[in-house]
């Protein structure tokens, strides 16, 4: 572990990383989604010391204070939440959360370091959109049914001119809002994954909703249908932002599954309560969207 400013933790290749909750708590690393950092996609500190975890949130690459680097298989991803893990002096299994854009790489490292994972979530996860015979992945059509057109032209300028999509959202959202992380998200989603969802064997919670144009439903089910080798639990709601509201619930969920103590109704309204106004889906300014499934007010 490096520091390179005051109250920055950096893995030894310049990821920068967060820990937040109970200091002897269950360990947990959380994965922001698209767009998002190392600020975003958590209930806030009070609320998980309530929850009895120990959360990891790190800048994935091209985000907030974590190098971009160059385009890598989905299978590498892994190797960023092992640094971060590493670097926090965790060896054993973890709960691994991830949103969205940050699905691929919670999948790959539990595809490929099983020993890590002991139970995975994903909340709004995005699937890839793949033709390629032999390759895990939707076809185009179902890829993007329910998807709206500025999510499809997004999509489209990833692949096709992927830096003038960078400079329009720096443009529009500022230097400092992962530009270059969104643009490898938005693009390494429409590429063959050399990891497939069916390899995973630890446990499963799969969390979406029924009303994003953003992270539609399709692809979490066709996720949830790939996980062949694993106890999958999924959560589909018809509940417009249940993502903004139900976050403590999400964590309590997963907390459960690694070991931590069952939380009462009425320990996880405290829980809530504590949540309210803090961290949340993207409450920090910095933050962006917790998960990338969009519309909430501290979404892009």
């Amino acid at each position: 572990m490096t520091t390179s400013a005051p109250d920055l933790l950096t893995t030894a290749t310049g990821l920068a990383y967060r820990v937040q909750g109970a200091p002897d708590g269950i360990p947990v690393v959380a994965l922001h989604g698209t767009p998002g950092s190392r600020f975003s996609g958590t209930p806030s500190r009070d609320a998980l010391h309530a929850l009895g975890l120990r959360v990891l949130t790190f800048d994935r690459p091209g985000y907030g204070d974590s190098p971009a680097g160059e385009p890598r298989p989905v299978r590498a991803l892994a190797s960023d939440v092992v640094a971060v893990l590493d670097a926090a002096g965790l060896e054993g299994p973890v709960g691994v959360l991830a949103g969205s854009g940050g699905s691929a790489a919670a999948l790959a490292l539990a595809a490929v370091h099983p020993e890590r994972v002991a139970a995975l979530t994903l909340v709004w996860p995005v699937a890839p959109c793949v033709d390629e015979p032999g390759s895990p992945g939707m076809g185009r059509r179902e890829w993007l049914l329910d998807m709206d057109d500025q999510q499809r032209g997004l999509h489209g300028l990833a692949v096709q001119d992927p830096v003038f999509l960078r400079d329009q959202l720096e443009l529009h959202l500022g230097a400092h809002a992962g530009a270059e992380g969104i643009v490898t998200d938005l693009a390494q989603v429409q590429e063959p994954w050399d990891v497939d969802p069916g390899d995973v064997r630890c446990p499963v919670d799969v969390w979406w909703g029924t009303d994003s144009s953003v992270s539609p439903a399709g692809h979490a089910r066709w996720i949830a249908d790939r996980l062949v080798s694993s106890a999958v639990h999924r959560h589909e709601l018809d509940e417009h932002q249940w993502h903004v509201r139900r976050l403590v619930e999400v964590f309590a969920t997963l907390g459960e599954r690694i070991g931590a103590r069952p939380r009462s109704a009425e320990e996880l309204a405290g829980a809530a309560a504590l949540d309210a106004g803090g961290g949340g889906c993207g409450g920090d300014a910095l933050g962006g969207c917790a998960c990338g499934a969009g519309g909430c007010a501290s979404s892009a």
